[in-house]
């Protein structure tokens, strides 16, 4: 269950959220995990807290024949998703229960989404089902701040579950998945690309 004063906040900013200062680094991190993809040509596409829609327009746009599945934990983004992807299947849920069949998607996207899962391991133990044989999973996400911004910060309420990426790779991995690229990418990003064990 994702955390409700989350998901409510998101609802509340879901017509503004694509014109936020805050979205130039979420822009660049779509934009690595693209550069990651190269020479992938996916059939069938899966956001994890697509939001607002804003990466699978550019999936559909670089892969127009793939199906694209989103999900969100806030319907208000999702609302917001729809009318730039009429064509894909855009659904109110979590990471922790995805609605697809097992080994059937060829590639899961997760953008500044994975600090927000309320249960990480339970949500990559889903990539790992979701994902085709061949299939691949890549995941962008801040990594912590520092310790005393984290103590500034948490006075304004609870914080995303950032992790190093020594973390990260071992929560991936736990999931059944097999690590092929990890690393720092711009604006400090920790990009991490992975594939059925």
């Amino acid at each position: 269950m994702a955390d409700p004063g989350s998901v409510a906040n998101f609802n509340r900013i879901a017509d503004r959220y694509d014109r936020h200062p805050g979205q130039f680094g979420c822009r660049r991190a779509d934009d690595d995990v693209l550069d990651a993809l190269d020479g992938v040509s996916p059939r069938t596409v899966l956001d994890i807290g697509c939001g607002t829609g804003r990466l699978l327009h550019r999936v559909a746009l670089r892969w127009p024949a793939a199906h694209l599945t989103g999900i969100d934990p806030a319907s208000e983004m999702i609302r917001v998703a729809r009318t730039k992807l009429p064509e894909a299947t855009l659904l109110t849920g979590t990471a922790e229960h995805l609605p697809v069949a097992d080994g059937t998607v060829d590639l899961v996207l997760s953008t500044t989404s994975f600090g927000h899962w309320s249960d990480q391991p339970a949500g990559l133990r889903e990539v790992a089902r979701a994902l085709a044989p061949q299939g691949r999973f890549v995941l962008a996400e801040h990594t912590p701040p520092p310790a005393w911004s984290r103590r500034l910060l948490r006075v304004f309420g609870e914080l995303p579950a950032h992790h190093d990426q020594a973390t990260t790779r071992r929560l991936v991995e736990a999931a059944g998945l097999r690590v092929v690229r990890a690393g720092r990418v711009r604006g400090g990003l920790l990009l991490v690309v992975a594939v059925p064990a």
